[in-house]
């Protein structure tokens, strides 16, 4: 995974106004109008601005710090315009949410994974998604959700199950899919259950491998 603290030179813990000042220095230093179309200012110029694409944005940078520890492979290829978010650019993000959720032995800190989720599939970034009219990332981006959304309790997958219906804009597969945000299993599960906090605890990750099981059965089948 491609550093974009370093290439824009600054701290993880720079404020959003200091990335912005380092963007700009950088920027115009590598702009390939300064230097007479040179291929390799271009090439810096393009990874520069795919940093502050991530990092210039407060729930893109929020979504990389989370998964910026992941060790997994990634091809550091942008298709955006410098500048410009893509659908591709979200899909990329929700990848990595789902590998570092995945890769964490069933650690999850449900709170955060689920304010990270919720910032980046904000409103603007639902009706960019909309509007790019691109159905098949659109997919790819609710399943990385949906498989991610596994380790979230059941009043948080449907706060996200509500975001995802706003992006199926109207397509009745994509409802059914998301759907299995809002079985409440978990619920139903707890009600049966008379036994300690302790032992709940200890059952969860049963349950949670049941309906990751399931998810991926559904999301063949769909």
């Amino acid at each position: 995974m491609k550093d974009y603290y370093k290439i824009l030179g600054v701290a993880r813990n720079s404020s959003q106004n200091e990335i912005k000042k380092a963007y700009r220095l950088l920027a115009v230093q590598h702009h390939p109008d300064k230097n007479n179309g040179d291929k390799a200012s271009e090439e810096r110029f393009k990874e520069i601005s795919e940093s502050y694409l991530i990092l210039g944005d407060v729930p893109k940078r929020n979504a990389y710090d989370y998964t910026r520890d992941n060790r997994s492979h990634h091809s550091g290829r942008s298709t955006s315009e410098p500048g410009q978010a893509t659908p591709v650019t979200f899909l990329s993000l929700f990848k990595r949410i789902k590998t570092k959720v995945l890769n964490a032995g069933g650690q999850i800190n449900e709170f955060r994974l689920f304010t990270v989720i919720d910032d980046l599939l904000s409103d603007d970034t639902i009706r960019l998604l909309i509007k790019a009219n691109d159905v098949i990332t659109n997919n790819q981006i609710a399943d990385e959700i949906l498989i991610s959304c596994v380790f979230l309790p059941y009043e948080s997958r449907c706060i996200i199950h509500e975001k995802l219906l706003k992006l199926a804009d109207g397509d009745l597969r994509f409802k059914q899919k998301i759907e299995i945000l809002t079985k409440p299993a978990e619920k139903r599960l707890n009600q049966k259950q008379s036994v300690s906090s302790t032992e709940s605890e200890a059952n969860r990750p049963i349950f949670f491998l049941i309906l990751f099981l399931v998810i991926i059965v559904l999301l063949a089948v769909l």
